[in-house]
């Protein structure tokens, strides 16, 4: 991998859809999100689907497991990270790479901004997701060599 591959979008890695959850529904409501889904994480949004927070599988091992809350009784953004770090899908994957480093993040909101700077989530990129095109480039390299 070189400088070039990692000045490419992160829109070239075929992001995912974001796990999306309105604020004031319950935890065992995103639990439930992030079980069907695969995801390790939801997006909380507003009622005019701006993003607020982020929830993920290590936000529900600290605070509920740890804690032994009920997902029922508990409001997502009650263990939510509210106004978290995004990107923007034309952005470089070093970006991605570099705020994942520096926060210890696994995934990151891919999102637009309107004329208020108000955010609205498109997307989601994940050290997965990462991974798995380093592997195919790696695998490419392999296979021309």
């Amino acid at each position: 991998m070189d400088a070039r591959t990692l000045s490419l979008p992160i829109s070239t890695l075929g992001y995912k859809q974001p796990a999306t959850i309105q604020v004031g529904s319950p935890l065992s409501d995103a639990i439930d999100i992030m079980q069907v889904e695969g995801f390790g994480c939801v997006l909380v949004v507003d009622t005019e689907q701006r993003l607020v927070g982020i929830l993920t599988d290590r936000d529900l091992l600290g605070h509920v497991c740890g804690k032994r809350l009920d997902p029922a009784n508990v409001n997502v953004e009650e263990i939510m990270t509210a106004n978290p770090e995004s990107l923007r899908a034309s952005d470089p994957i070093a970006f991605a790479l570099n705020l994942m480093h520096l926060g210890h993040f696994r995934h990151v909101p891919l999102c637009i901004w309107d004329d208020q700077n108000q955010e609205f989530p498109i997307g989601l990129i994940s050290t997965r997701d990462i991974l798995d095109h380093v592997a195919i480039f790696i695998e490419s390299q392999e296979g021309g060599a």
